[in-house]
Parts: structure tokens; sequence; C-alpha cells
């Protein structure tokens, strides 16, 4: 893997100083890019997902850069719902590497830099850009001229690098704000919008200019009804559950409003079609699982912060698998709030596993062990050695859970892709 050379960059002083050297030295393709750029602490992903396939169905050659990825690196690099090539990936990889560390390139900047130059040597029409982490200093926000904002949520995460207050975290969010760029937000606490407000763009906020209403949902999909001032649409389906992401659609719906002020031309029709078709995976993600002489049920979800596991926990709630205690996959990376995290989960769990997975930020399992056992037996507490090995603790016919990473997430995913081969 050529990016196995960048990694000794990691943890260097934010900013946008090195990748502005990069692109400079390559003509700035970035600012060919025509771009919806989303940050935020929850729901970016999903949110990035309905916008791309709004503007995929309205017939435009639509980019989207997200993270992580789940299985493969390339899944962070899409146009039209596809993938990079692997062959064209890698090519890039090998072509800029040098130069990557001439300039000391990270290697979310090094991804971000492929994804870029992708996107402008494919000509795309429009680009949807995730951020990595916060906004102001991310290597994404080498977008200089933005059409769309968009900042989904707000919730005190990574304080070690955004800050511990709720407006210091805002303010490193709302760095992707500029130019004449129209900005659409979720659910925000009021301290937040008045950071928003500072940055004197047009903004329009969750609950007062779009709000959704009469949520239906089965185990499958979901109904709502959307409005604001200038549109009001019934019967809105998604594929992706839990009241959150009926709100994070609304912004996908607002902003499609906003690109057509912009020049874009997105009907109803190709908002109703992009999201249903919208695929995200790892959240609220109910898989049934064959293997070893088994079928169950597993619920995984990504829900990595508390902010994310207390709406995942409220989705559990109201599809009603809550109504007995449930074999509970856990896993969280070191730096998280795991102790609550802990807590909430064990109240739903009758038996946990903690495995051991492939990342060396995961907290150690004996670690979590001790925590769970607070509140759960220790004969209901297992460690496992891989994911694999978890899964094949969880009984025949069950419904269980695997919550706590999106990393767990990535594994279990693989782990189903190879027992389906």
């Amino acid at each position: 893997m050529f990016f196995k050379i960048l990694k000794e960059y990691e943890g260097m002083t934010p900013g946008l100083s090195r990748i502005k050297k990069f692109f400079k030295s390559i003509d700035n393709p970035q600012n060919k890019l025509k771009a919806v750029h989303i940050a935020g602490t929850n729901g970016k992903g999903s949110t990035a997902a309905f916008i791309s396939e709004i503007l995929k169905a309205g017939g435009y050659k639509t980019a989207l850069y997200s993270s992580p990825h789940l299985i493969d690196i390339t899944e962070r690099i899409k146009i039209d719902g596809e993938n990079i090539p692997s062959k064209i990936f890698n090519g890039l990889s090998k072509k800029y590497l040098e130069r990557a560390v001439k300039y000391k390139l990270s290697y979310f900047e090094y991804l971000t830099a492929l994804a870029f130059i992708y996107f402008a040597e494919q000509k795309t029409d429009i680009a949807v850009i995730e951020t990595g982490l916060g906004g102001r200093f991310d290597a994404t926000n080498v977008i200089k001229k933005p059409l769309i904002c968009a900042i989904t949520s707000i919730a005190k995460e990574h304080q070690e690098i955004l800050g511990a207050e709720t407006e210091k975290i805002a303010f490193e969010k709302a760095g992707i704000i500029k130019g004449d760029a129209y900005v659409v937000c979720g659910k925000l606490p009021k301290r937040a919008i008045t950071v928003i407000k500072n940055k004197s763009n047009p903004y329009y906020l969750y609950g007062k200019d779009l709000k959704v209403a009469n949520n239906k949902s089965s185990r499958s999909r979901q109904k709502f009804d959307y409005t604001s001032k200038n549109a009001e649409l019934k019967n809105i389906e998604i594929g992706l559950l839990g009241r959150h992401q009926a709100v994070n659609a609304s912004i996908a719906i607002f902003a499609a409003g906003l690109l057509n002020k912009k020049g874009y031309y997105l009907s109803e029709a190709h908002i109703r079609t992009g999201l249903k078709n919208a695929v995200w995976q790892g959240r609220f993600d109910i898989r049934k699982i064959h293997s070893n002489n088994k079928n169950f049920e597993l619920i995984i979800d990504g829900a990595h912060n508390i902010q994310g596991l207390n709406a995942f926990f409220e989705t559990f709630e109201q599809l009603g698998f809550s109504k007995k205690k449930r074999i509970f996959i856990f896993t969280v990376m070191k730096e998280k709030k795991y102790k609550y995290m802990v807590k909430k989960t064990a109240s739903f769990a009758k038996k946990v596993i903690l495995p051991r997975i492939n990342n060396d930020r995961a907290l150690n399992p004996e670690v979590l062990k001790k925590e769970f056992s607070k509140y759960i037996a220790q004969n209901k507490i297992c460690t496992a050695d891989s994911v694999k090995n978890a899964c094949a603790m969880i009984s025949d016919n069950e419904t269980s859970v695997a919550v706590g990473s999106l990393y767990l997430v990535g594994e279990i995913l693989k782990y189903i892709n190879e027992t389906m081969e």
C-alpha cells in the first residue's frame, strides 16, 4: 500500500498549507470542482449519500467523497455511485506519491488530493464532499467556493482537536462556509446557531425553515412528510431507518432546492427517486446471516459517540427491538466517552461479546469487560479474538446487535461477505 509511507506525518499540526502547496504544484485541480460541502458530528455520510443520489437522479455526473471506508479504501471516492476503479486508484496513488512525500501530506490529505484530482479529470458536474474532522483545517476545505454548505449536527467529540465548548466546535465546523454559499443546518444547539449567524451567509435551520412530520417506519423503510416555506412533500420514502435519518433527508431536500437557485434543475421526482435509492451501509443495517449451520439476524450500526448511540437506541426502541434483551457485539475507540456508551448499551443487553478488531485505537476488550461488569453479570460478558469468533457465539434464530464503531462494522461486513462467497 502506497499510503504506509505517509503514516509518519499523522498527528502533525492542523492546517491547509501542505495540501494547498501540493495542489498549487499541479495547477489546482480542486478549483475546477463545483461542490456541496458537508460537516457535522454525525449524519454527514447519510446526508451526503442522499444529496448525491438526488443529483444522480437529476442526470448530473455526481462525485462523492466520504470517510471512513468500511471494507475497501476505494469506497471513499465515487462517481455516480461507483467506486473509483482499483486500477485508476493505484495508478494515481503511485503517480503522485513522491510529490505527497515532498509536501509531507498525511494519509487523509493524500486521499483527499487523489479524490479531487480524479473528480476533476473525470469532469464531474458536481461533487458532494464530506469533511473528515471539523472543517476549518480539514483537508477538504481547499474547496474555495462551495455552492452549498451543510452542517448536519454538532456535539462534543474530538475535543482535544476541536475544543471543549460547543461554540468552539461550531466555529471549526463552520469554517467550511465561504463565498456566497447557502447554508442549511440540521438540529443544532442555540450556541452553535449563533456561530453560524456570524458567518453572514444565508442560512436555514431544521425546525424553523424545514421540518419533517408523520414518520411511519417498518423494519426496512420509513416514510415522512416534509415541509418548508417553499415546498410540501408528502410520503417521502427512504431506506435508512430512524427519525434522525429523516432529518438528514430533509437537509438533502432543502439543499436540492438551494441548488436549483444555483442553476441546477432538481424536480420533486428527482428528489423522491434519489432519496428512495440512497443506501448507506452500517447505519441500522439489518442483515440476515447464515453461518456455522446457524441462521440469525444482526443489526449493524456504526454509532461511535454519545449522540450517535442515543439516536441508534431511539430507533431500536421505536421499531420494537427493545421488547426483550439482546446479545450485543461491542467495540469502541479509546478516545470515546466509552463509560456512558457501555452503561447505555448494557441496559439493553442480556449478553455482551467484546471482540478484538484490527485497529490500534480500539479499546482493550479487558477494559471494556471490567466496565460492563458494573451492569451485567460476569458470566454474561465474553471476549473474542476476532469478529468471526464473536459472531460464532450468537445463538441460532436470534436478533443480535453490533454497535460502537465503524471499524467494527467494517470487519463484520467483511465477515458477512466471506460467509456468502
